[in-house]
Parts: C-alpha cells; sequence; structure tokens
C-alpha cells in the first residue's frame, strides 16, 4: 500500500479481504472502497488492474472472475500451488483477452538490476554460480509453517522464510540475472501438515550455472555482528517485517560467482558489491530502497498497458517457476543410500 500510494501511474480505488475490520482500516488510509468479496467489488468497481495478493490456494478461482470481468491482472508469488493451476490461469487470461503479469518483484529491486546490468556487460565473466540461503531463527519452537488455507495440506508449502514461499523469489531471480533458463533441479522441500525439516535445491541453469539454495529457519544464525549490514530497505525474515532505515545482524543477500568476479547483493539492504582481481568496491545503486520495488512493478505493468503491449513479466515466468519447484519436490524420493566401506 505504501508503494502503490507512491505511483503516479495507478490509483488504488478499492481494497477487498475477507476480514471486514481489516479492509475497512487499510480502504480508509488511500480513500478507497472496501470490500468483503472480489464479486461484489468487480461489479461494482470500473478497474483497470486487479492485483491478486491473497494465499497462493485462493487465486485460481479470482483469476476466473477477474478474466471474465475483463480486468488486466497482477498475481503474486508463488502464482498458484501446482504448475497445473498456474496454467489454467494463463489460458483463462488468454481466452480473455486479459493481460496477466507475474508477481516477480525482485526483478523491480535497484540491487538485482543493476546487478544484472554489471552481469550482462561482462563485469565478472560468465556465471558459473548463484547462491542464497537463510539459516536462523530462534529455535524449532519459533518456526511455524504457513496454514492448510494458504498451502493445502499435503501439497508445496513450509514456512514464511522457506523455499516455497521465499525460494520462489530465488529460482526466478536467478534465471533473470544468468539470463538463462533453469535446465534442471533437485533437492527436497517441505510439504503442507507435515514436519519441518531443512530445505535445499540445486539448480542447472541452461548457460551451464549452477544455483544453490539452503534454508532452515528453526535453528540460530552463526553470523558475527561485524557481518551484518546497515538496511536502507524494508525486509522480510523469520522475525517478520522490517520497515529498514536500522542495522541488520543478518541480512538477506545474494551471491553470484563468476569466472573473472563476483557480486554480493543485499537486495533488501539495498546495497550491492562487487569484488575481482582489483580489489572489492561497493557499487552505487539508482532508484529507492524497499518497498519501492513494488512502486516499480506497478508502474511497469500500467504502462505496458498504457502501450498496448504484453507484460514483459508474464504468466510463463510464474509457471516456469513452479516447474522448477515441482521437479525439486519430486527429486526428493530419489536420494542415493551410501554404502558402508567397512
Amino acid at each position: 500500500m505504501e508503494a502503490y500510494r507512491r505511483s503516479a501511474a495507478v490509483e488504488v480505488a478499492a481494497l477487498c479481504d475477507a476480514d471486514p475490520k481489516r479492509v475497512a482500516e487499510a480502504a480508509a488510509t488511500c480513500g478507497a472502497a472496501a470490500y468483503t468479496d472480489h464479486r461484489d467489488m468487480l461489479a461494482a468497481e470500473p478497474l483497470d488492474i486487479v492485483c491478486i495478493l491473497t494465499p497462493p490456494a485462493a487465486r485460481l478461482r479470482i483469476v476466473a472472475d477477474v478474466a471474465a470481468a475483463g480486468h488486466a491482472i497482477l498475481v503474486e508469488k508463488p502464482m498458484a500451488t501446482t504448475r497445473a493451476d498456474a496454467e489454467e490461469m494463463r489460458r483463462l487470461c488468454e481466452d480473455a483477452g486479459v493481460p496477466l503479469s507475474y508477481g516477480a518483484s525482485y526483478r523491480h529491486l535497484p540491487a538485482l538490476k543493476q546487478a544484472r546490468d554489471l552481469i550482462a556487460e561482462g563485469a565478472i565473466g560468465n556465471v558459473i554460480l548463484l547462491r542464497e540461503d537463510f539459516v536462523g531463527g530462534h529455535g524449532p519452537s519459533s518456526r511455524a509453517a504457513l496454514p492448510p488455507w494458504h498451502y493445502p495440506e499435503g501439497g508445496i508449502g513450509g514456512t514464511g522464510m522457506g523455499l516455497v514461499d521465499h525460494g520462489v523469489h530465488l529460482i526466478d531471480a536467478f534465471a533473470w540475472l544468468a539470463d538463462s533458463p533453469v535446465a534442471w533441479a533437485s533437492g527436497r522441500g517441505n510439504r503442507s501438515g507435515y514436519p519441518l525439516e531443512t530445505e535445499y535445491a540445486v539448480l542447472g541453469l541452461a548457460n551451464g550455472a549452477t544455483g544453490h539454495l539452503l534454508y532452515q529457519d528453526g535453528t540460530w544464525a552463526t553470523q558475527l555482528p561485524a557481518e551484518g549490514q546497515f538496511s536502507l530497505g524494508a525486509s522480510w525474515d523469520a522475525d517478520g517485517y522490517h520497515p529498514g532505515g536500522a542495522w541488520q545482524a543478518y541480512p538477506g543477500s545474494i551471491h553470484v560467482h563468476g569466472t573473472r568476479g563476483a557480486l554480493r547483493i543485499f537486495h533488501y539492504a539495498h546495497a550491492l558489491y562487487l569484488s575481482d582481481a582489483e580489489g572489492t568496491r561497493q557499487i552505487v545503486l539508482d532508484g529507492d530502497p524497499p518497498p519501492d520495488h513494488f512502486r516499480a512493478q506497478i508502474d511497469a505493468f500500467a504502462g505496458e498497458l498504457r502501450g498496448g503491449v504484453p507484460p514483459t513479466t508474464g504468466a510463463d515466468a510464474g509457471i516456469a517457476a513452479l516447474a522448477v519447484l515441482e521437479a525439486i519436490y519430486a527429486s526428493a524420493g530419489r536420494n542415493v543410500p551410501i554404502e558402508s566401506q567397512t
């Protein structure tokens, strides 16, 4: 909401949420109409774009209703709980002639955008490894999975800082940074309703690069205080939302290693470092820190609609990320036991 209010490209006209109190409070902050049923909102409001920010399990039926009403759609990540549902969303929107944009918001973070430009310019040579991990928290008792109305039992799921709800950002971002799709994947992810375990993934990109993800938010971090970063931007971690403008002991970061150098991307803290044979130096970033990337995202979509061009980040990106997730989950049953050599 804060980011959308900054936008000169859109006006928040209406909000819908199942909780009457919450939607009334939110609507009051921007002078929007408030609804508790999206069908009532669609019938009453002359909308151009509908942003579907609900839990993934609820999105398919809402996309169907919005597409039938003829409005452009921005759908959050992950696009759905299954690839099949995401493909159905794409079909519904194509049949209705409605533009569908996927909320790959990391593509609008200034640190990632400039990292991608540096990679394209050859600043670190050929990309050979991309990695991100989140290991920390406050012990097993502080770790809670997202509920079944968010991710239905038995399917993909886990915590807010796990492979699905957070790692899906990185699956998309790795391919986008390296300008190469993910060709194969393996690993292990948590299933909704099952005991929580450590999650990991290894991704093989078509250009030969490798991606690595590791998530465990039910233990304690090992970083030392001096390893932190002053965060200019808002961020999310195991403790929830942080508004920014303060020191963070454990800021999230992405590492990209190449044949001639490497990048350390503090995506939320709004900082970027380049290391090569000449040493390590900080790259000055263009643009404002998070949550402004949500403003940049909606501005880009609005501009595409006005220009009559398809969304740059369309349904195919969301489907591709889910295809990778499903490959990771499918691989979990293929662990090879190591026989004793004694």
